[in-house]
C-alpha cells in the first residue's frame, strides 16, 4: 500500500499531535518508506522539527497563489522524510477561505492529493488543535485519521469524542472514503489514577479495533528533544517514547496490510 494520507487531529491542544506526526514519520522512514509531512498548523511546530534550513514556499503559498507543489516540498533532517512547511501568515487567510467555504474545503484535495499520492508512501498531516476550516480541508483529502489522546487531562475525552464526531461529519458531507483509523493513547503515567481512569474509559467506549495496542508513555525526553528541534527517535533512540513510536509504525503497517487483504 502506498500513497496513504493520514491526518492527525484532536479538538484539544497538548495531545501530542505534532509529536506523533514527526516521530511516526521518522519511524516509518526507518521501514524503508518515503514520507511527506504536511504542516497544516499555523503554529508551525512540525516545520521546526522537520526543516533544517530556511524555506521560500509553504502552505501559505499553496493557499494564496497558483504555485507548483514541487516548489513547496523540502527534504528534512531525516532520511526519506520530506515536508511541506507552514508559516504564521497562513492564519490570516482563514477569513478569506471562510468567505468561499464550499470551494475552500476542497483546495487541498484538488491541489495536493494526486501529487502527494503519486510521490510518497505515507503522507502525515499535522493539524491545529481545533475542528476548524484547516482541519476540514485536510480531512477532505485524507484516507485515514489518527486521534492522539493524552491521559493527563480530564478534558481529553471530550476532545476525543468531538474529533470522532467530526470525522463522521466529513465522511457524510464530502469524503465518503475517510476512515477513522485508531485512537493513540499518549502521555501515559500508570502510576496516576487519572491515566488509568482515562485508559479504562477509552477501552469501555471504543472497540479494540479502534485503539492502538501501543501506548506512548510520559517521557521528559520528548520535551528535551523538541527543545533541540529533533524527533525523540533522533535525540534519544533508546528512550521509552522513541521505542513506542517504532512499535506504532509496525502496528500501523500491519493494520493497513490486513485491511488491504480484507478489502
Amino acid at each position: 500500500m502506498s500513497g496513504v494520507i493520514i491526518s492527525i487531529i484532536n479538538n484539544k491542544g497538548g495531545c501530542s499531535k505534532t509529536t506523533t506526526t514527526c516521530n511516526l514519520a521518522h519511524a516509518l522512514s526507518k521501514k524503508s518508506k518515503k514520507i511527506l509531512v504536511i504542516d497544516n498548523d499555523t503554529q508551525c511546530n512540525s516545520t521546526s522539527l522537520m526543516i533544517k534550513e530556511g524555506f521560500a514556499n509553504s502552505i501559505y503559498h499553496i493557499l494564496s497563489q497558483n504555485i507548483s507543489i514541487q516548489t513547496c516540498v523540502y527534504l528534512t533532517k531525516y532520511r526519506s522524510v520530506y515536508c511541506i512547511p507552514n508559516d504564521q501568515r497562513t492564519a490570516a487567510l482563514e477569513i478569506s477561505l471562510a468567505k468561499n467555504l464550499k470551494e475552500s474545503l476542497f483546495i487541498y484535495r484538488d491541489k495536493l492529493k494526486k501529487y502527494v499520492k503519486d510521490n510518497y508512501d505515507f503522507i502525515l498531516i499535522d493539524n491545529p488543535p481545533n475542528l476548524g476550516i484547516f482541519v476540514a480541508m485536510a480531512l477532505y483529502m485524507s484516507d485515514f485519521v489518527i486521534v492522539p489522546n493524552d491521559t493527563g487531562s480530564k478534558f481529553s475525552m471530550e476532545g476525543l469524542l468531538n474529533a470522532v464526531s467530526f470525522i463522521d461529519e466529513i465522511r457524510n458531507t464530502g469524503n465518503p472514503d475517510l476512515k477513522f483509523l485508531r485512537i493513540l493513547i499518549t502521555k501515559v503515567d500508570k502510576r496516576t489514577n487519572a491515566s488509568n481512569t482515562i485508559i479504562e474509559h477509552i477501552k469501555n467506549t471504543f472497540t479494540k479495533e479502534q485503539v492502538f495496542k501501543t501506548i506512548v508513555p510520559v517521557n521528559a525526553s520528548f520535551q528535551q528533544a523538541e527543545l533541540m528541534d529533533q524527533t525523540l527517535i533522533r535525540f534519544k533512540s533508546n528512550a521509552p517514547g522513541a521505542k513506542a513510536y517504532i512499535d506504532i509504525a509496525d502496528e500501523l503497517l500491519d493494520i493497513l496490510k490486513r485491511n488491504k487483504l480484507n478489502n
